[in-house]
């Protein structure tokens, strides 16, 4: 498991001076004393100059920049650039993502002068590599067990590690069946091995909290270095109101108060908050994962969001997710006063749609990244969401009320409906470039007045597209996993889905709609390569457990989010 290092930008000012308060001269062969802010760049010099670096990891580059005297400067302006952002994509902050396997060149430039570093992108090592032994865990196993297959540790055993058995890079395998209750994971990996807790192939491993207190959790994650993968946690309990404002309204389905943790490919609904990360926490990654009906009613508004993220220092990561239906927030990157920052948190290719819709008085919206604390350095981008002409809410926010923020960036987002369709707050700095916002009523709100419009050209739109649009995303870690986002404007019975590069050949493939995961696949059949047909038919939302008060709307035929899996 990886994760990047970020360097400082933060460059000493070398100079030396001789003599008295009231007549300071230049020592004899020492650079001149002209002020730092004057002297213009000689040299840039780009950290690390070569490197490796995971298709889902981050890596962070800096760049010293020294006049013609060799000394440091600072207080300059760099500019990152790519000179292949299909393979790794650079921030404004020289923070590198990858994209896809390849080799791309970052460029760093100040003042006419620049340097370069190359990066090569590699495939992800799996989180289970390096297994050392394979353990079980089933709904009937017992403390008593030995963790094999004909005798089976319950969960909680296996969760705080089983006495000492369970060792870094174990995989813990979820048989079949329900594991009722509520679960604390302290268990501990090291870096390169962690513990894995993952559904058995072919079963269906389901966590149920039903009966747990409000203020409970489903699954508490205490222990760094560890892998959530693949099984379905829910609250089947029927209230979903709360006569209180705030918080603990339903118990949350995943709380993480450890770093160094993935979870991947999980599926989580009906819940309060999907799950919520700690701002002390660092290096945690949310990939793959479905996310539905989470929340509750409460008396001012829809609470319970799908993805809650604070973050003091990052990296923290959402990456190819796909949330809905929530009473509150999609992606809710959000803080309260002196409760944590917002920092270095990416939020990256998920399909994010109709969330707050439930709530009888939503104030709530697809994606945001702000609070009442500062955020800086994050980036928003390649998300797909949507809202029907029918919803007024907020799609996307970007900073929250008045509060100055650090840096974001905001690229390549496709952004479909809602009143307005951003909403953009007080950033010092802000890249926003590649992006759709469309809309049928108000497209952009402005709260900073030095904003200009100018910087969104191009990119909005009050008429909605005529050509369908589909998006396929390659799902990290699970091989022939992906996400697909189809906006059918164009009204048609089916699309073709490029699946090169994500299916092997030969494989058995499936194709689900997310609203409809437990349903029959909408298709499925041999890949030999290139494009399958995906039919394009209407699904009803969910249920919500215990809710009838209000559904959410349907897509119909216009918009849908699948996800496609191998059994290869």
């Amino acid at each position: 498991m990886t994760f990047g290092f970020k360097l400082s930008h933060r460059l000493a000012r070398g100079f030396w001076l001789v003599g008295t308060a009231a007549a300071l001269t230049a020592c004899a062969g020492e650079p001149p004393t002209t002020p730092d802010s004057t002297k213009p760049v000689n040299t840039v010099t780009v950290s690390p100059s070569t490197a490796d670096l995971g298709l889902s990891a981050t890596l962070q580059l800096s760049a010293e920049l020294r006049d013609e005297h060799g000394t440091p400067l600072s207080g300059r302006t760099v500019t990152w650039d790519s000179d292949a952002e299909a393979i790794a994509t650079v921030s404004p902050s020289g923070l590198v993502q990858g994209a896809d396997t390849g080799t791309a060149t970052i460029t760093a430039s100040s003042e006419g002068k620049s340097a370069s570093a190359t990066v090569t992108v590699k495939k992800d090592a799996p989180p289970s590599s390096g297994n050392r032994v394979g353990y079980y865990v089933s709904p009937s196993g017992t403390s008593g067990g030995d963790g094999s297959r004909n005798r089976p540790w319950n969960l909680a055993t296996a969760l705080a590690g089983a006495a000492g058995r369970v060792q870094p890079g174990d995989t813990v395998w979820l048989l079949g069946g329900t594991y009722r209750g509520t679960f604390v994971s302290t268990v501990s990996g090291t870096s390169g091995n962690p513990v894995v807790f993952r559904q058995y192939p072919g079963e269906h491993a389901l966590i149920d909290g039903a009966g747990a207190a409000r203020s409970a959790t489903i699954l508490n994650v205490k222990g760094p270095w560890v892998v959530f993968w693949g099984f379905e946690i829910t609250d089947t309990d029927a209230d979903r109101t709360y006569s209180q404002t705030g918080n603990g309204g339903r118990p949350h389905g995943l709380a993480n108060y450890a770093s160094h943790t993935k979870y991947v490919s999980l599926v989580v609904h009906d819940a309060g908050v999907g799950i919520y990360n700690d701002p002390r926490q660092y290096d945690v990654e949310i990939v793959g994962c479905v996310f539905f009906n989470n929340g509750w009613q409460g008396p001012d508004r829809g609470h319970g969001h799908a993805i809650y993220l604070r973050s003091n220092t990052g990296p923290v990561v959402a990456r190819d997710n796909i949330l809905f239906n929530s009473f509150g927030y999609g992606v809710h990157a959000y803080t309260n006063p002196g409760d944590g920052l917002l920092n270095n948190i990416r939020i990256e290719g998920n399909i994010s749609f109709n969330n707050g819709t439930l709530a009888t008085n939503s104030k709530s919206a697809n994606i945001l990244v702000g609070g009442d604390d500062t955020a800086d350095d994050d980036v928003i981008t390649k998300n797909m969401t949507y809202y029907p002409s029918s919803v007024s809410a907020t799609n996307m926010k970007v900073g929250y009320g008045s509060l100055m923020n650090g840096s974001v960036e905001v690229t390549n987002n496709y952004v479909i409906g809602g009143t307005p369709v951003l909403s953009m707050g007080y950033w010092r700095s802000s890249t926003i470039s590649g992006n759709s916002f469309v809309g049928t009523g108000s497209v952009l709100s402005l709260s900073d007045p030095a904003l200009s419009p100018s910087k969104f050209s191009g990119q909005t739109a009050v008429t909605l597209p005529t050509a369908t649009k589909v998006i396929v995303r390659r799902v990290a870690y699970e091989k022939g996993r992906a996400n697909v986002a189809v906006y059918n404007w164009g009204n048609d019975g089916a699309v073709d889905v490029n699946l090169d590069g994500i299916l092997p050949l030969g494989s058995h493939y499936e194709i689900h709609n997310a609203q409809n995961l437990d349903g029959a696949p909408v298709t499925s059949g041999t890949f030999n390569g290139g494009s399958v047909s995906l039919p394009i038919r209407a699904v009803p939302p969910p249920p919500p457990v215990g809710w009838t008060t209000r559904v959410a709307p349907a897509t119909g035929t216009l918009f849908g989010a699948y996800v496609v899996t191998t059994r290869d």
